[in-house]
């Protein structure tokens, strides 16, 4: 299937709308091209994002938790018990 010559006009005029329009304007200020350049960068590493983050190995040990559960095998595991 091919699409319809409209509908590839369309696309052409919004892939050259977007060429148009600029990534970012100085409002205010005379910035050099280096202050430019650390601006760009900056905001492209902050919207690079890392992708969907691998999820971590749980690990166990040493939790705060754990101090809290009774110690089976210990001298003082059974001290209610009546012989």
């Amino acid at each position: 299937m091919s699409e319809s010559p409209a509908s590839e006009a369309s696309v052409n005029e919004s892939t050259e709308k977007a060429a148009e329009k600029p990534f970012l304007t100085v409002v205010n200020g005379n910035p050099t091209d280096e202050d430019l350049a650390v601006l760009v960068s900056v905001l492209a590493g902050a919207g690079a994002g890392g992708g969907e983050p691998e999820p971590e190995i749980r690990n166990d040990w040493g939790r705060p938790v754990d101090r809290l559960r009774p110690q089976w095998g210990a001298p003082s595991s059974f001290t209610n018990l009546r012989y």
